[in-house]
C-alpha cells in the first residue's frame, strides 16, 4: 500500500512538474511573440450615465493556450518576467488609446512587484503617452490585489512613483480581503474600486448594502471615488444608484470590447430614469 502511494505521488509531482514546465515555455512564446491584445471595459458616472473611462484588459491572442491571463501574470511573477509581460500589455494599451474619445480615463492595472524586477524601465509610460498623444492626467494605474503586497513602505514607494508623474490611482479589489481593507487606510488614491463579490446581489443582501453604504461615505470623507465592479443585473445597479456610488463597471454597464464602447443602452434608460426621479423628489422639497 505504502509503495503504491509512493509510485502514485512520484506520478503526480512528475505530472506537476512536466506541467510547469510547459507552461513556462508557453510563457515565453507569449512575451517573445507579443501574443497579447488588449480590450477595455467602460467605467460609468452613476450620476449621468457617460463613459467616464475604461479599463485596459489584457487578452491571449495564442490559441488553444491552456493559460488563462491571471494565471499568465502569476507565473510571470514566479519567474522573474513580470515587467517583461506587463511592459507589452501596457504599450499596447497606450496605443490603441489614440483611439479612446477626448476627456476620458485609461485604466491600467500594475503588479505591485513591477518596480522590484530588474528589467523595469524607469519612464517607459511618460515616453510612450508622448509619441500616442495622450497626457499623464489621463492614466489612472491600477494597484492590483494579485501581489498582495504587505510591506506598505513598498507600495506607498510604488504609489508615490505614478503620483510624482501626475499619474492618478485607483486601489483595485477592495473588500476581496484582509488585505484589502488594510490598503485603504494605509495608502492615498484617488479611486476606491470596489471587488466584484461586494457587488453581485447588493440589491439582495442587506449586509453588503450596510457594508458599500460605509464604503462610499468614508470614500466622500477623504475625497475619493468609489467604483463599484463586477455590476451585472438592473436590480444591483439601481440599488448602487440608492447608495449613491460614484462610478460603476460591469456586464450590465457595458462588456470589453476592443472598441471604445458607449454605455449600454439598459443602463443609461435605469440611470436617467432614476435622476429623473432623484431631480422630481428634490424639486418638490
Amino acid at each position: 500500500m505504502k509503495a503504491r502511494f509512493l509510485i502514485h505521488s512520484f506520478f503526480v509531482c512528475g505530472e506537476m512538474k512536466k506541467n510547469q514546465e510547459e507552461n513556462i515555455e508557453e510563457l515565453a512564446e507569449i512575451i517573445a511573440e507579443k501574443k497579447l491584445y488588449m480590450v477595455f471595459q467602460p467605467i460609468v458616472s452613476l450620476r449621468d450615465g457617460k463613459v467616464f473611462g475604461y479599463e485596459a484588459l489584457s487578452r491571449i491572442s495564442k490559441p488553444n493556450t491552456s493559460l488563462t491571463i491571471s494565471e499568465l501574470f502569476v507565473l510571470a511573477e514566479k519567474t522573474g518576467c513580470v515587467w517583461e509581460l506587463e511592459k507589452i500589455c501596457r504599450k499596447k494599451a497606450l496605443k490603441r488609446s489614440k483611439r479612446k474619445p477626448a476627456g476620458v480615463k485609461l485604466f491600467i492595472n500594475v503588479d505591485g512587484e513591477v518596480l522590484q524586477d530588474k528589467n523595469f524601465v524607469e519612464g517607459f509610460t511618460g515616453k510612450k503617452i508622448k509619441k500616442y498623444g495622450l497626457e499623464a492626467q489621463d492614466i489612472v494605474f491600477e494597484i492590483t490585489e494579485r501581489s498582495d503586497i504587505e510591506n506598505y513602505k513598498k507600495l506607498k514607494a510604488i504609489i508615490k512613483h505614478y503620483k510624482n508623474q501626475g499619474y492618478e490611482i485607483a486601489l483595485d479589489d477592495v473588500g476581496a480581503g484582509y488585505s484589502g481593507l488594510n490598503r485603504i487606510v494605509n495608502v492615498s488614491a484617488e479611486y476606491m474600486k470596489l471587488d466584484h463579490e461586494l457587488v453581485r446581489d447588493i440589491d439582495k443582501k442587506q449586509t453588503k448594502q450596510l457594508i458599500v453604504g460605509y464604503l462610499q461615505r468614508y470614500c466622500e470623507e477623504l475625497g475619493m471615488a468609489m467604483v463599484a465592479e463586477g455590476i451585472e443585473t438592473e436590480g444591483e445597479l439601481q440599488c448602487l444608484l440608492r447608495i449613491g456610488v460614484t462610478f460603476g463597471q460591469g456586464y450590465f454597464l457595458g462588456k470589453p470590447n476592443e472598441e471604445f464602447i458607449s454605455t449600454s443602452r439598459e443602463a443609461k434608460d435605469v440611470i436617467d430614469e432614476y435622476n429623473e426621479k432623484k431631480y422630481c423628489m428634490e424639486e418638490r422639497q
